[in-house]
């Protein structure tokens, strides 16, 4: 079977790598990739659009396509495939808006009647500012974009300064309506199943860490590392995970809206139990960094399985041993400017003791360099959390750039 999984980052890198470990996978490339990948051993594809992407695909005879960016499912790539024959792993444009509107997701949330935050919908500045100076910041107050705004559009804010910014910045950045959310206070986690419409199989969970520093009000960022799994779960958790999943797929289907793909929900964990803070419709970055060394199970039949509707009684078996993945981003991230253009020292991948993820990176006379805000991730895999962060910094200190970055308090 060739498949093609399409997007550049670091996520497409380790949901790559892991497909490519099938034995049901005959060639696999990347659509477009980068030359990260490349030294990794993976084959890249310089193609892109959604029309290049279904030319390739039938010049390879490609089986299944597997998207990893939202911009792509989003698109019409989806329907081109699947006319032609193609299989495509990921879920209708309909189905997306989970992710493309928290407006529309919240209403899934509520319908399914899955535990979610209360909030409030303000569909213009002079009406969100003042619900939020009616805020009395006993506690915080979270400000949400509606549309997609690449892990940037959410404010946690603990003062009415910082919630009126909030607004300005979100309302001119993403337009409205804005969500003004209650702060649920708790241990957040990313859980992630594989979907087939009607069925599902949680593939696991991680941490991730948004902030470009350990403060909690720093600037929000696409994800600075993460480990896996979440070590605070416990069966009655698991058992609500389930239940939050079930109800989820069982509502859209009620509505004709099957949703088959990946299916990402932030969580949080309160004194109260689980409560679902948003929906992503792919797999996270940096979390499936984290998660994707510990998968046991061939991840390739768990999609094939999928897209031809035979997920049911499927399991998914993970390694008990931690993962933690830590991110290293240019100068600058995620404000702009940002020091691009640095050629990035690396050891020779072969006697790293774990694994480099590249995202943001291209190559200039014959050397990687940094051209994105997160260049490069470290994955190291261990009995315990404390060892392999350890190793993923120890590997992490012999790569540098001009400008590097990255957090020092991951999976502390």
């Amino acid at each position: 079977m060739n498949i093609v999984v399409v997007g550049k980052g670091g996520r497409e890198h380790a949901l790559a790598k892991k497909l490519k470990e099938s034995p049901l996978v005959t060639d696999l490339w990347v659509c477009p990739g980068n030359p990260g990948m490349k030294e990794g051993g993976l084959t890249c594809a310089p193609v892109e659009s959604p029309e290049a992407i279904e030319k390739f695909c039938l010049e390879k005879n490609v089986s299944l396509v597997v998207i990893g960016p939202e911009a792509f499912i989003l698109s019409d790539l989806k329907e081109r495939l699947e006319e032609k024959g193609i299989y495509c792993f990921a879920p209708s444009p309909k189905a997306a808006e989970l992710e493309s509107s928290k407006l529309f997701c919240k209403g899934v949330l509520k319908a399914a009647q899955v535990p979610t935050a209360k909030c409030a919908v303000a569909y213009s500045a002079e009406v969100a500012l003042r619900s939020v100076r009616e805020h009395d910041f006993a506690e915080p107050l979270v400000v949400k974009a509606d549309g997609l705004a690449a892990g940037k559009g959410v404010w946690v804010c603990d003062s009415l300064a910082k919630a009126e910014e909030a607004v300005r910045v979100l309302g001119t950045q993403f337009g409205f309506p804005l969500l003004l959310e209650e702060c649920l206070l708790g241990q957040e986690l990313s859980a992630f199943a594989l979907c087939d419409g009607e069925d599902f199989v949680v593939l696991g969970t991680a941490c991730d860490y948004k902030r470009i520093t350990p403060d909690p009000f720093s600037a929000n960022t696409g994800g600075m590392g993460a480990y896996s799994p979440c070590e605070f779960m416990n069966p009655e958790d698991e058992a609500a995970l389930h239940s939050i999943f079930s109800k989820t797929l069982r509502y859209l289907n009620s509505q004709n809206i099957p949703y088959q793909g990946f299916l990402f929900a932030g969580l949080m964990k309160t004194a109260k139990g689980l409560y679902v803070l948003e929906y992503n419709v792919r797999m996270g970055d940096p979390e499936t960094q984290a998660l994707m060394p510990r998968l046991k199970t061939d991840l390739a039949k768990l999609i094939v399985a999928a897209v031809t509707h035979e997920l049911k009684n499927q399991r998914c078996e993970l390694s008990s041993e931690k993962a933690v993945h830590v991110v290293a981003v240019s100068q600058g991230y995620p404000q702009t400017p940002m020091l691009l253009g640095s050629p990035i020292s690396y050891p020779a991948l072969s006697t790293l003791k774990n694994q480099i993820y590249f995202a943001g990176v291209s190559e200039k006379q014959n050397h990687l360099i940094n051209t994105g805000g997160r260049v490069l991730g470290v994955t190291a895999v261990a009995p315990t959390r404390h060892e392999a962060r350890a190793l993923a910094y120890q590997d992490l200190k012999k790569i540098s750039f001009e400008g590097m970055y990255y957090r020092e308090d991951i999976a502390e």
